[in-house]
């Protein structure tokens, strides 16, 4: 008799927890379940014991068959209960995000505009805020290793042709030293002075012939 009644009870905890694996499969088990299979235990076993007494007067042996079918099957319901009502569902991992890289400028893009004050007076010597501005063009060739750029140096139209020929040429080739200290390689770097040429602004105003004064970095 004990035997059968621990034949039975085995099977329904382990139909119970089969029906519960789909369920739950998804929470941890933990301390909800462990108390939960705890309680059920002491109260199936205790219910069993009360309730086979209660149908007249059970041997020794079907009295603690009955007292562990009891536990063993209120041990498994209650696990199962406690872990379903209970015990924690693990955060689903962040999905990773490829990270794409923005695209390169296109060609023609100017990356960097040096205007006179950039330079001190009438040399092809950086100042601070023409390296900063440099430092940008840095950044901009460092996040995109494929482009090439040509440091396009002009002049306003006071002096001589080849006074500001020169002139440009110098300031573009300044930009182009900096630019292969900071570390960006020389192939990918040119210079190309034009003096007067293709002036941005009139040249009849002191305004304008500020904004001729400059070295472009473009994108080849």
């Amino acid at each position: 008799m004990r035997r059968d009644i621990v034949v039975v009870a085995g099977g329904l905890t382990v139909t119970l927890l089969a029906s519960g694996c789909s369920t739950f499969r998804d929470r941890e088990w933990s301390t909800c379940a462990v108390g939960g299979a705890v309680i059920g235990a002491a109260v199936g076993g205790i219910t069993s014991g009360v309730a086979l007494n209660n149908t007249g007067s059970p041997s020794d042996g079907e009295r603690a068959g009955a007292i562990i079918g009891g536990t063993l099957v209120g041990g498994g319901l209650g696990g199962i209960l406690g872990h379903a009502i209970c015990d924690p569902i693990p955060e689903p991992p962040a999905p990773k995000v490829a990270q794409v890289p923005p695209p390169p400028p296109p060609p023609k893009t100017k990356i960097a505009t040096l205007k006179g004050p950039n330079f001190a007076f009438d040399k092809a010597v950086l100042t601070a805020d023409g390296e900063r501005l440099l430092d940008q063009a840095v950044k901009t060739m460092q996040d995109n290793p494929s482009i090439t750029v040509t440091c396009n140096g002009y002049t306003d139209s006071v002096g001589s042709d080849g006074y500001n020929l020169k002139l440009s040429e110098r300031r573009a080739d300044a930009a182009r030293a900096y630019l292969l200290k900071k570390g960006v390689a020389a192939t990918r770097v040119k210079s190309r002075g034009f003096g007067k040429a293709e002036p941005v602004a009139s040249n009849a105003t002191a305004e304008g012939r500020a904004e001729n004064r400059r070295v472009e970095i473009v994108v080849d």
